[in-house]
């Protein structure tokens, strides 16, 4: 399946699906040891699609990974 942007707050990432895209992101947000302890805010944690960056996408690519501008 193709890797289409998510935003995960402020945070892009590749992935071909918002769950991929929020578990890759979350540790970036927090240590996994805050978000055990606030399970609300895991769960109210949203990956959002952003179509109109997904002309940014990595081709080389094959796993899901957080965009970088370098």
């Amino acid at each position: 399946m193709a890797m289409r942007a998510y935003k995960v707050q402020d945070i892009v990432v590749f992935a071909s699906r918002g769950t991929e895209a929020k578990l890759l992101a979350a540790p970036e947000l927090r240590p996994a040891e805050e978000w055990r302890e606030d399970v609300a805010a895991w769960v109210a944690l949203r990956a959002e699609r952003a179509p109109e960056l997904d002309d940014r996408v990595d081709a080389s690519k094959t796993e899901p990974y957080i965009h970088t501008s370098h």
